[in-house]
């Protein structure tokens, strides 16, 4: 006993000394080259992660083949990194919660528990002590506080990854206003969109991105994190939308804050207070009680009017037009638009309008590129497949193992569209036990992910909304203007008339519903996916009723590609 109290104090003391020396060089480490630290950390932390599932992955396929018991082993993976990666995403904050956020809302790309983890994430964000606020706006300003406001709430209005918002009232003339203040380190998040990236270079290199091609996604937020560093970027933008809005007759619906110039600066943005209805908290309140959100009746008169009245979804269905029109504008005719659409960045106004409230993440669409969507928009309006594959063959980024003409126009329906698609509904990481695992996206389009991701957006909260409604079909018009205006060998010779559109429509639902009905050729194919889709949708309305959270209203609605 004496012995083994000897060898049990050796190893403790070797064991301390260990712990002292490392918790020294890390000390050390992160004063002397903070970002390399950080970067070291992380990867130490992720590693084991990603070998563990390439491990995982190899075992799963020599050892178990019923597609059932493979979900399983799949899913017990999962719930183990998900609680890995919400650690590792709580404890490194930064852009790491960005990520959380993005693919917290990333319902066709992740697992389920994964969503539920990054979800957590969201809510977790913690606020920037009030001195350091404190003193990054009085900097700004060059004098104190006091001197230009009366009150300033030291309890933020909102906490993100790169500013927080505190609420205050100017001295000058007692308007109410939010304080937007710069708190994260730009080379540190820098350096977090570059550690993603090269996760998601591992991930691909052993095959575990199930061809969703990540490190397209992880470049994309490089082309544009930079610019949601200087608030002086962000102010122009918020006046320059306000211009496109009004220049095209939607300012009686949709508005921007008003910047309040002589305050704002690189690091501070002090806009007049919005007053209205969050989306994210009607929603929230919404999923809560089961039920579809109440939409407020003064919204509800200025949207459904606008969109013609009559619409469906308890209203909801003319604020969502409304979004339609704004982004088809951005987009398509300004070529400049709002890339982040998520439901805490909108608000109805007291007076119904809709608000645009966060212009930090905004994307620049060359004229080669919205001449490309318009085209896609014209095609998909008259549901012609070849066509549609044809201009992805050709014009896009986005490259299949093999691109028929199915698998293109069904991508292009689910990742371009919101209406109602079959293969939007399935979990990229479902795809194990699915045939379009072996079609993977060998590479995913760069340019175009934040449009897509302005889909998901979007189809999620129509979802919630009880809204089935197609953005491409709202888009047709600003489609065709759009290659009128734009120069060159871009448009006008281009636009095919209306009535072609809706010719190619009438015959190619005809064709394509004889086609199913029969059960061959892109018929057969397209009813293939929906059934396995179906399948999918089941299982998880399982799962959410067993867990006592099944409150998306619509969710049981059968699923079509061309459906309008």
């Amino acid at each position: 006993l004496a012995s083994a109290a000897r060898a049990f104090r050796a190893c403790a003391s070797s064991y301390a000394r260990a712990h002292a020396c490392l918790f020294v060089v890390r000390t050390v480490a992160r004063k002397v080259a903070p970002r390399e630290t950080r970067r070291a950390e992380y990867a130490v932390r992720v590693a084991p992660v990603v070998v563990a599932y390439a491990a995982k992955k190899r075992l799963i396929r020599a050892t178990i083949k019923q597609p059932a018991a493979r979900d399983a082993a799949w899913n017990e993976t999962h719930a183990w990194g998900a609680r890995e990666m919400e650690r590792v995403i709580c404890d490194f904050g930064g852009f790491f919660r960005k990520v959380g956020q993005i693919m917290g809302t990333a319902k066709q790309m992740m697992p389920p528990a994964y969503l539920e983890s990054f979800a957590r994430t969201m809510d977790a964000n913690p606020p920037t002590p009030f001195p350091v606020v404190k003193r990054v706006v009085e900097r700004s300003l060059g004098c104190a506080l006091s001197e230009r406001f009366s009150r300033f709430d030291e309890r933020p209005l909102a906490t993100a990854s790169i500013a927080q918002v505190h609420a205050a009232t100017l001295r000058a003339d007692g308007r109410d206003v939010v304080v937007k203040v710069l708190v994260a380190d730009k080379k540190m998040m820098i350096g977090d969109v570059a550690s993603m990236l090269h996760t998601s270079i591992a991930l691909k290199r052993v095959g575990l991105d199930n061809g969703v091609d990540f490190p397209t996604v992880f470049r994309a937020y490089q082309s544009v994190i930079e610019h949601e560093f200087d608030f002086n970027v962000e102010a122009r933008k918020i006046s320059e939308f306000r211009e496109v809005f009004e220049t095209h007759g939607l300012s009686d619906r949709v508005a921007t804050p008003r910047v309040v110039d002589e305050l704002s600066g690189a690091r501070v943005l002090v806009m007049e207070r919005v007053r209205g209805v969050k989306v994210l908290d009607a929603l929230n309140r919404a999923r809560r009680r089961g039920r579809v959100p109440r939409l407020p009746s003064r919204a509800r008169d200025v949207h459904n009017a606008s969109s013609g009245g009559g619409a469906s979804g308890d209203g909801w269905e003319g604020v969502f037009h409304t979004v339609f029109r704004a982004w088809g504008v951005m987009l398509l005719r300004h070529g400049h638009y709002h890339s982040d659409p998520h439901p805490g960045n909108l608000m109805l106004r007291r007076d119904g309008k809709l608000a645009i409230l966060d212009w930090g993440q905004t994307q620049i669409a060359p004229a080669s590129y919205r001449a490309h969507l318009c085209r896609l928009v014209i095609h998909m309006c008259a549901e012609d497949p070849r066509a549609i594959a044809n201009e992805v063959r050709t014009r896009s980024q986005v490259k299949l193992e093999r691109p028929t003409t199915e698998a293109l126009t069904a991508l292009c329906y689910a990742y371009f569209d919101t209406r109602p698609s079959a293969l939007a509904e399935i979990n990229m990481f479902d795809l194990n036990n699915s045939p379009f695992l072996r079609n993977k996206i060998v590479q995913n389009t760069e340019e175009g992910f934040f449009t897509i991701r302005t889909v998901f957006l979007l189809r999620g909260m129509m979802r919630a909304c009880g809204v089935t409604a197609s953005m491409v079909s709202s888009w047709e018009r600003d489609a065709r203007a759009a290659l009128r205006e734009l120069p060159g060998d871009h448009g006008a010779s281009a636009v095919p008339w209306a009535i072609t559109t809706r010719s190619k429509r009438f015959l190619s639902r005809s064709v394509l519903g004889i086609q199913r009905m029969i059960n061959v050729g892109s018929g057969s194919r397209l009813n293939a996916l929906e059934a396995y889709a179906a399948s999918k949708a089941a299982e998880r309305e399982a799962r959410e009723d067993a867990a006592g959270e099944d409150g998306s209203p619509g969710g049981g609605k059968r699923a079509s590609f061309f459906y309008d």
